[in-house]
């Protein structure tokens, strides 16, 4: 992976100077999975959240019905 991102970084960003290619492109595949890490957990925490609302208004519906069928 890094060889490909180093390519890349060699033919675009870095055509005066490629050996500074290898250099960046190490330190983008250590950003890489740290940022997939991060977006999942920004994803799970939102979800989180979300299902946490469906939960309380599933316990709100039930208890609803429950007094409505007292009624």
């Amino acid at each position: 992976m890094v060889q490909a991102i180093a390519h890349i970084l060699a033919i675009t960003i870095f055509q005066a100077d490629p050996s500074l290619a290898t250099q960046y492109a190490t330190l983008i595949s250590y950003l890489i999975p740290l940022t997939a890490v991060y977006i999942i957990l920004v994803f799970a925490s939102a979800l989180k959240k979300i299902l946490g609302y469906i939960i309380v208004a599933g316990w709100g519906f039930i208890i609803l019905m429950l007094v409505l069928a007292k009624v």
